[in-house]
């Protein structure tokens, strides 16, 4: 195995052992409305593009809040985030209410995650970025 490889090997350990020690925080600002197979999120007040200036803004509509609708998994996923539990102990729980192992729960529990935190639904506190342990390690 190449060096390149295996350093690669070893970021994505570190990148997996940091994720599963993180705790995701739900974004308080947020709104969530509950329906019966799912939820509909409208996230935090979001900026006007630069872009968006008179006439165009007299043309496209803006919405002051990103829309978000989950299905039932999602939603289940973003009630386990109550700021106490670790991605870990989530994925656990996840796990176990669909009988699911470990393994098989945790690349797509995380990828969700990560998807929220990209949207600002959620916030992952703990987390480091992986470019960021080269500078640890020197």
């Amino acid at each position: 195995m190449s060096k390149r490889r295996q350093h690669a090997d070893r970021q994505r350990r570190v990148w997996t052992a940091r994720m599963l020690k993180a705790v995701p925080y739900v974004n308080r600002a947020m709104q969530q409305t509950p329906r019966p197979k799912g939820a509909v999120l409208a996230s935090v007040p979001m900026k006007r593009p630069r872009y968006l200036v008179p006439p165009l803004r007299w043309v496209l509509p803006f919405s002051g809040q990103r829309r978000v609708e989950l299905d039932a998994v999602g939603a289940e996923v973003l009630r386990l985030c109550d700021g106490q539990r670790t991605v870990e102990s989530i994925i656990e729980s996840f796990a176990a209410a669909h009988r699911l192992t470990f393994r098989e729960a945790q690349l797509p529990v995380t990828q969700f995650l990560q998807q929220l935190a990209e949207r600002g639904i959620v916030a992952i506190v703990g987390l480091q970025d992986p470019s960021d342990e080269d500078d640890d390690e020197s």
